[in-house]
């Protein structure tokens, strides 16, 4: 009888775990991964490339580690532009919530707005003044997100 009752909890409690279904697919270079909550009925994804994360319509670029708050960044042959101008964005996207930048300067993290990359090849990051900049090819990542969107990913709510 004991068996039976611990048998009946179990399979109980298995019906309330969450399942996960994930999707794996590379596009241009990026890698894209899309969970399935079925038990919450939601949809998370991460989507990256090498030194580049997307989270929340924000690109995160690594630089190395260096400290970043002074960096100067440049989207094709457009003039350079300090990083410290999309501050603003960043914080509206969930970014640098009251102590400053995204985890830690000194970690080599760069975060710039999807929008301001919109269309845009190449991203050049300077991270100090005495280093030469860093180049980022970004050319696919506009079809990257439309091929994310289209397999199920919410792109545009927070993303992990």
């Amino acid at each position: 009888m004991m068996v039976a009752a611990l048998l009946a909890m179990s399979l109980l409690g298995h019906a309330h775990v969450a399942k996960v279904a994930t999707h794996h697919f590379k596009v241009h270079g990026w890698s894209v991964v899309i969970y399935n909550d079925k038990f919450a009925g939601e949809v998370d994804c991460t989507i990256k490339a090498r030194d580049i994360s997307y989270q929340r319509d924000t690109l995160i670029f690594q630089v190395g580690a260096v400290d970043t708050t002074n960096a100067w960044f440049r989207i094709d042959g457009a003039s350079p532009r300090s990083v410290r101008e999309a501050f603003a964005e960043d914080e509206a996207h969930g970014f640098f919530p009251e102590r400053g930048w995204i985890v830690d300067p000194n970690g080599g993290e760069v975060a710039l707005p999807a929008s301001y990359l919109k269309g845009a090849r190449r991203l050049y990051i300077r991270a100090k003044l005495k280093s030469h900049p860093r180049a980022f090819d970004v050319s696919r990542f506009g079809e990257v997100l439309a091929r994310a969107r289209a397999a199920g990913c919410a792109v545009d709510k927070p993303i992990n």
